[in-house]
């Protein structure tokens, strides 16, 4: 059994006949380092200005100055990168909807990439998880090749792999039935992959 689909949305490059079944982001644990960077950032910081004002002579006004405005820096720096992955964390998303698998990746202005693959068209769907961490966490990467072409797609970092993988197969053998009822030709013979605008 199939678990029943999520709300359908609209999104740029949804057909109007397509329906979301699912989506889902990155795992959590990929901005786990920026996370951890801000903090020890944070720290040196704090403690950077504690051994500043105490160590350095009063009368070294300059090198006060110059040594709070490195510290301030790298901590800016942190603060602002952790910005930039939990933004690209929540933009970067995979639509799977009844007929197609959509990933959409956007960044603040440097990308803006829309990927879709017909489910119908999908040859081989693998998984693999590597390393303690993946199995643990229970996150790994999503593999998705197509016949007579060397094209694809692959989704790292993906939640839950085991069942998502699981709820993809049973998504493409219903989406081939479809196909093969509307009379359409041998799905194993049509490759398709599509980038659109996003």
């Amino acid at each position: 059994m199939i678990p029943p689909p999520q709300a359908d949305f609209d999104f740029p490059g949804k057909d109007r006949a397509e329906r979301v079944q699912f989506y889902f982001r990155h795992h959590w644990v990929k901005i786990v380092w920026p996370i951890t960077r801000l903090i020890f950032w944070t720290v040196v910081f704090l403690l950077g200005s504690v051994l500043v004002e105490n160590m350095v002579p009063a009368e070294s006004v300059l090198l006060r100055r110059a040594l709070l405005l490195i510290l301030l820096g790298f901590f800016l720096l942190s603060n602002f990168l952790i910005l930039l992955q939990t933004y690209k964390h929540l933009l970067w998303v995979t639509i799977v909807t009844d007929k197609k698998i959509h990933r959409i990746r956007k960044s603040l202005l440097l990308i803006n990439e829309h990927q879709s693959i017909d489910l119908w068209t999908l040859e081989d769907i693998s998984m693999d998880q590597r390393g303690i961490m993946q199995n643990i966490f229970g996150y790994g990467s999503l593999h998705m090749i197509m016949q007579a072409k060397d094209v694809g797609m692959t989704i790292r970092y993906t939640p839950g792999i085991v069942e998502k993988h699981r709820r993809i197969m049973i998504l493409r053998e219903k989406a081939r039935s479809q196909a093969m009822l509307r009379g359409q030709e041998d799905p194993q013979n049509i490759p398709s992959l599509a980038i659109l605008p996003a």
